[in-house]
């Protein structure tokens, strides 16, 4: 991933998302075709090719939301301050007195 926040090359969307891409992809790949591998070739149940399957789509998950995370990160606006809120107590209606009025409510 770049070291820059933020460049001004428009191919930089692409090179984030193909990484994205990369990331959620190639884990399930692996997981399915070392499943496939092992299910033929060491004759392994067919049951061996599910597990392989459902951890390859957990490695997916995994490794998506910690790329979305790192690209959060990376590209956050932290710059700005939060904005200031001057509020006093007596802005708020419950200290407001409403005795001394003609309908007596």
């Amino acid at each position: 991933m770049p070291d820059k926040k933020k460049s001004g090359n428009p191919l930089g969307v692409y090179a984030v998302a193909s990484q994205f891409a990369f990331a959620v992809i190639s884990p399930l790949l692996v997981f399915i075709v070392g499943g496939y591998f092992v299910s033929q070739h060491f004759g392994w149940p067919d049951w061996a090719m599910l597990i392989c399957v459902a951890l390859g789509i957990l490695f997916m998950l995994c490794g998506g939301i910690s790329h979305l995370q790192k690209l959060i990160r990376m590209y956050a606006k932290d710059d700005k301050e939060a904005p200031k809120v001057y509020m006093s107590r007596e802005d708020n209606d419950y200290y407001d007195d409403y005795t001394n009025n003609k309908h007596g409510f």
